[in-house]
């Protein structure tokens, strides 16, 4: 028997879909955002485009054009703030994942001996942020964990401090992206990477199986 795992996450849980909403209302805001700052670079070149995209951004904004401005600097203001309830609502989910994942009898497969826990923890609409959050919670955990962002062809990579000096979770982030395409960075304990072309969950898997194969993996 080996210690890998795979997990697949169901999106029902009410936290994910918290973080959809606030991922919604962010996109919303950032999109009248670019609108608005569109027109505002343009101000000193009065034409007949720069008046278009006055009145579109105005319109979106139910504002007139002459508080342009002012609504720029709102709304700058506003995506801050959802920038930062985001981040906590995902950190909220990141430990109500982890919790559950710790409790789950097959997170660990009662195998023993001196292999490491290997996780693949696979998100079928996340993204590098969710990723990223899921695996820097799994640092304070046991094992290696892998998690795979279908969303956006992304995973992130975390390693327990107790394996750090055999394992090096850049090295297995960049495993992972020579196999599935894309790229991958970080340091010992926490990496990530993107812009994968081919089948990023079954190479995690994969790479997961090597590991308990072929024992400790550090940066060349």
């Amino acid at each position: 028997m080996n210690n890998t795992t795979r997990v697949g996450l169901a999106s029902s849980i009410a936290l994910v879909g918290t973080t959809l909403y606030w991922r919604r209302r962010e996109r919303t805001v950032r999109e009248s955002l670019t609108v608005s700052k569109d027109w505002e670079s343009n101000t000193n070149d009065v034409d007949r485009e720069n008046r278009r995209a006055a009145r579109e951004a105005a319109e979106r904004l139910d504002a007139r054009v002459e508080d342009l401005p002012e609504r720029v600097t709102a709304l700058d203001d506003e995506r801050r703030d959802l920038r930062r309830e985001l981040d906590a609502v995902r950190t909220r989910w990141a430990d109500s994942w982890w919790g559950s994942l710790s409790e789950d009898r097959s997170v660990d497969d009662g195998s023993g001996g001196d292999d490491p826990t290997v996780r693949v923890v696979e998100f079928e609409d996340g993204e590098l942020p969710d990723a990223r959050a899921l695996a820097k919670r799994a640092m304070d955990g046991e094992g290696i964990t892998l998690v795979v962002a279908h969303g956006d062809g992304s995973f992130a990579v975390a390693v327990d401090e107790a394996l750090a000096d055999e394992f090096s979770a850049t090295a297995i982030g960049r495993e992972i992206a020579e196999e599935a395409g894309g790229g991958a960075g970080g340091n010992d304990r926490l990496a990530a990477g993107g812009g994968a072309t081919g089948a990023l969950g079954e190479t995690a898997e994969r790479v997961g199986q090597r590991l308990l194969r072929t024992g400790p993996l550090t940066p060349a």
